[in-house]
């Protein structure tokens, strides 16, 4: 029988790009669970009442702050890792324990840390700068979301590729569903969208460009703007806010610049299926989620030529620049006024999000942990 532990720090905290993962692999990772495998999902004491679908085991103690998760991660985690008698110790948020008591598999998700550390508060740069080059030194195997962050593992962490296994993410099957009208209608209004809108979903973040994708919109001839509004939605958290954002969107002549805050997950379908396209200008990324969300909902998808994305959307996005607001531009108004364009990016996007399954992610990531138990 092999034991596997998962370190759930992650999954009860507001939905990103790396909790959504760590809820879905963990979701899936117990859907094709053979008989010879028994899985514990080890968690904080917020973890007490809810998830009833999981095998939790919580301590007394709260993981559900910076300081107190570090605490119950370095050193309560270990202690419940051992009391449970795993054979292995799964992370899929980016960090993990320290000399970990059995044999780690930790997911890095990507490097903005080491390679964009402007971005970041220096205690958060400072701590995943100290942290993340040791959990992968100690790791028994690394997996990653792409390629490109596997180069970026060897090239800046001196690690060798051997040790590392890239295991794509899936989409979720409720962006694939079928969406009403009725329901649209009630989510527009909720989030109070406009009728016809480019969409961005992602942090505000510097390195999500969004002060560019705003400059791009403004470039948009009038005859553009007035029926096309742009939605920023994402985490509202402005401790990382892009500086300038907000001095762009003043410059705009019109109110047509929507900033949403956080879109819960079950609406985004909805969201998606009501917008004109996606615009994910990003400057770096270890995956690129929404890329396939969008995809998997028959949305047209503008995004960049750099890191992992080009990668994922392979040719049913429009690459651009993400450094040239005209490159941006131009994209947004051949999607607004060119229909062909629009549907032909639908149905090559919507194939391409079919190859990517969190089934197959799963399936994957429980051999990396055998490999992981026995090696």
């Amino acid at each position: 029988m092999l034991q596997i532990g998962i370190n759930g720090r992650s999954l009860f905290r507001q939905s990103t790009g790396v909790q959504q993962y760590s809820r879905e692999i963990t979701r899936h990772l117990l859907e094709i669970k053979p008989d010879d495998v028994s899985i514990s999902v080890f968690a904080g004491r917020e973890g007490r009442g809810k998830e009833q679908d999981l095998p939790l085991e919580t301590s007394a103690f709260p993981a559900n702050s910076p300081l107190r998760g570090i605490v119950w991660e370095q050193a309560l985690l270990k202690r419940m890792a051992v009391k449970a008698g795993i054979d292995v110790l799964f992370n899929p948020a980016n960090v993990a324990p320290l000399s970990p008591p059995v044999p780690s598999a930790v997911t890095i998700h990507d490097l903005t840390f080491l390679l964009f550390p402007q971005y970041f508060s220096r205690p958060f740069a400072f701590y995943y700068r100290a942290l993340i080059p040791r959990v992968a030194a100690q790791a028994r195997i690394l997996i990653t979301d792409s390629d490109n962050t596997k180069q970026d593992l060897v090239n800046e962490l001196n690690l060798p590729a051997e040790k590392i296994r890239v295991v794509p993410l899936g989409v979720s099957r409720h962006f694939r569903r079928r969406v009403t009208k009725k329901e649209m209608e009630v989510i527009r209004r909720r989030h109070n969208l406009p009728p016809h809108f480019f969409l961005s979903i992602s942090s505000l973040e510097p390195r999500k460009n969004l002060r560019r994708l705003v400059e791009a919109y403004r470039l948009l001839p009038p005859a553009v703007t007035e029926e096309y509004a742009l939605v920023l939605a994402g985490t509202g958290n402005r401790i990382f806010a892009e500086p300038g954002l907000t001095e762009a969107i003043a410059r705009l002549e019109t109110d047509s610049v929507t900033v949403t805050g956080y879109i819960p997950t079950e609406d985004l379908p909805a969201v998606y299926r009501m917008s004109t396209a996606l615009a994910f200008p990003s400057l770096y990324e270890g995956f690129g989620l929404p890329v396939l969300e969008a995809m998997a909902a028959s949305t047209p998808v503008i995004t960049s030529n750099r890191s992992s994305l080009p990668e994922v959307a392979g040719h049913a996005a429009v690459l651009i620049d993400p450094e040239s607001t005209e490159e941006i531009a131009a994209a947004m108004e051949l999607i607004a006024t060119d229909s062909g364009t629009r549907t032909l990016l639908a149905e090559r996007g919507k194939k391409r999000a079919a190859l990517f399954t969190w089934e197959k992610a799963a399936n994957k990531t429980l051999e990396i942990l055998r490999e992981a138990a026995e090696a």
